[in-house]
């Protein structure tokens, strides 16, 4: 059902229900519709997304300018068409007209494009860069760092740290969210003097990465720079490991799922490992103090997963409070040019593409014997903050 429609018919929905002695109360529902990966190469997710929805959701009271906030989830399976398929049910079906989540970019992607001829309001945390560049839309904001910021936040403070670790091999997640890493890892390796030795690419949930390891360790790089993410880089990681490439090679992991990776890591396979991250529970005051809600509720830290979708949940009941309006492009309007305090600490949505920007993290894995508690993975080496400067943005609003 087109936006115009749904305004058209909604005054005679009221008046059947009036006649009927039907409630009407469901018409003035803010429906927020959560996708996320319940089964799929990123079900892992799924738990922490949900918590994250929900406790936004809760700490208002379920309700946001007078209207009572009705929250579903929907599972995109890690699938584009499905992610696109329950987003267009949601709308028809549910009335959902706000709608946050999902890991992997192909599915925001796609579900972007439903957003965009829907005139729904969506918020994201996957990481290609043309979420928020060549493929944004007035109806779509990102919370997370693009691949761009990510990995120049990660990458530049490791090169200043191993200046003479020159060869690097890269391992790939064969669709747009590895690609769009690998592409900026080239342009920083060209701008700091780096060798790309050798790349391999892999299906999303790869069952076995015994072959691209081997494959690395013949080529004797300086170090293993793993572009996948979830899963994917936990499987890989552990496999270097067991290989022994941590004698030899340094190991940067580009983009983490944070604590959730962390802990289908360990402790003994993450210990001296790089790790990039959107958030980290006690990276500075600012992360420490916005994890305690989640920590009161839940029983253990904010994690990445956690955080973003928290932040997603906020943000949009933040908008629909400062538009006094529950229309998708009001709420958008004021969105642009936001500036609040975030998981991170200060945050602002640009206004020309739709882009939070706050730091991105350089982590290292420490020693077990060092963990101050189950949840004390890593140490912070670095944050910084380098988002796609204006003149590059291929965003056309």
């Amino acid at each position: 059902m087109q936006r115009k429609r749904f305004l058209a018919t909604g005054g005679g929905a009221v008046a059947a229900a009036a006649l009927t002695g039907l409630p009407a109360a469901a018409a003035e529902d803010v429906v927020f519709a959560g996708i996320y990966s319940s089964t799929g190469a990123y079900a892992a997710f799924g738990r922490d997304t949900d918590r994250g929805f929900a406790l936004a959701v809760n700490e208002l009271k379920k309700s946001v300018g007078g209207h009572p906030i009705k929250y579903i989830s929907r599972d995109d399976q890690t699938k584009a068409d499905v992610g696109q398929q329950q987003a267009t049910d949601a709308y028809v079906h549910d009335g959902a007209r706000f709608f946050a989540g999902c890991a992997s970019s192909a599915v925001a992607l796609a579900i972007a494009q439903v957003m965009k001829d829907k005139h729904a309001l969506f918020w994201t945390s996957v990481g290609a860069d043309e979420i928020t560049g060549k493929e944004c839309n007035g109806y779509t904001f990102r919370w997370s760092v693009p691949a761009y910021g990510a990995v120049r936040a990660a990458l530049y403070p490791f090169i200043a740290k191993f200046p003479a670790a020159k060869k690097w091999y890269t391992i790939t997640p064969s669709y747009v969210f590895g690609e769009s890493l690998l592409t900026n890892v080239k342009e920083v390796a060209q701008e700091k003097g780096l060798t790309l030795v050798g790349n391999d690419y892999h299906a999303l949930g790869a069952a076995e990465y015994s072959a691209f390891i081997a494959k690395a360790a013949e080529a004797k790089p300086d170090v293993l720079c793993l572009l996948n993410f979830g899963g994917d880089a936990i499987k890989a990681l552990k496999t270097a490991t067991s290989f022994g490439l941590k004698k030899t090679t340094k190991i940067l992991y580009v983009w983490s799922g944070g604590l959730l990776d962390f802990a289908g890591i360990g402790a003994d396979d993450l210990d001296g490992v790089y790790v990039g991250c959107q958030y980290w529970h006690d990276a500075t005051p600012a992360t420490r103090k916005a994890s305690e809600s989640y920590k009161a509720a839940y029983g253990e830290p904010l994690g990445y997963v956690g955080a973003s979708a928290y932040i997603e949940a906020k943000l949009t009941f933040d908008g629909i409070a400062r538009a006094k309006s529950t229309d998708p492009a009001h709420v958008a309007k004021v969105l642009e040019g936001y500036k609040y305090a975030g998981p991170t600490g200060g945050e602002e949505v640009r206004a020309f593409d739709h882009q939070v920007v706050k730091p991105y993290y350089l982590l290292v894995g420490k020693a077990k014997s060092a963990m101050k508690d189950q949840w004390d993975y890593v140490d912070t080496v670095a944050s910084g903050s380098y988002p796609v400067p204006r003149d590059r943005s291929l965003c056309k609003l």
